[in-house]
């Protein structure tokens, strides 16, 4: 029987993702009752700044040690059948719903960014990030780009086609895109915080009059937007990579200049 001391709290959640939300929370607690510990949701669906079939919806399970294999995954039965009951749920105006389970008391990485997150169910104490770890993070990431990778990377797939192959690069390029934007927000604004609390349309207008960054910022909003909101096209696929690999290379100009 599902543990009934999970109570579910949408309150601090976008509106259109309140349903989306609750329903996978009762996914959760439904397999994994009382060894579920604390449900998190994060990102755009919290903060705002949604890009309408761009936009994924995630969520992160802390669950008691017990209950994962020696791999800190959930036992693949267990994620099997709680991956046909998430498949009922319709994501809209979300892409998909992007989940990940860790054991409960730990977690990758500096931790969720006060302002981005709110508790869905269960325990209040999660790992929470400072200003200065997002801070440090973008500086490291920004001295690591490497633009003539990054544009080798998308010529190279260039080379492959159909089975939807070009919307999976754009994918994976967005994935690359949006958090390289954040990096930067965090060193031009001095502050990891105030950059990672913003949605990514504030962003970009606290972005939008630098000389090397503004324009392919906007670039790349423009792409995405378009080919979302369309039909997905091959051209506006190609057109949303070209700008991509145009802000890697502004990014790598600007963080240079910096230094």
């Amino acid at each position: 029987m599902p543990d009934h001391h999970h109570q579910i709290d949408v309150t601090g959640i976008q509106p259109s993702a309140q349903p989306i939300i609750e329903g996978i929370a009762r996914v959760y607690i439904n397999h994994l009752d009382a060894s579920l510990d604390t449900l998190v949701a994060h990102g755009s669906g919290v903060k705002g700044g949604i890009i309408p079939g761009s936009s994924d919806l995630d969520t992160v399970a802390f669950v008691r040690q017990e209950r994962l294999t020696a791999h800190g995954a959930l036992p693949l039965n267990i994620a099997l059948d709680l991956h046909r009951d998430l498949a009922r749920i319709d994501p809209t105006p979300f892409r998909y719903l992007q989940g990940r389970v860790y054991p409960a008391g730990t977690m990758p990485g500096p931790g969720f960014i006060p302002g981005t997150f709110h508790i869905v169910a269960g325990a209040t104490d999660i790992p929470t990030a400072t200003g200065e770890d997002l801070l440090v993070a973008a500086h490291h990431a920004l001295a690591s780009l490497d633009s003539g990778a990054a544009r080798a990377s998308i010529s190279n797939a260039m080379l492959d086609h159909g089975e939807g192959r070009l919307n999976r690069q754009m994918r994976w390029t967005s994935t690359d895109v949006w958090p390289l934007m954040y990096h930067v927000a965090c060193v031009h604004l001095g502050d990891g915080l105030a950059a990672w609390q913003r949605t990514k349309h504030e962003v970009l207008a606290v972005l939008a009059d630098d000389p090397i960054l503004g324009d392919p910022l906007a670039g790349w909003f423009d792409a995405v937007g378009a080919h979302y909101a369309n039909e997905e096209t091959v051209e506006s696929a190609l057109t949303g990579l070209s700008a991509a690999a145009a802000f890697y290379d502004a990014v790598a100009r600007w963080y240079g200049k910096r230094q």
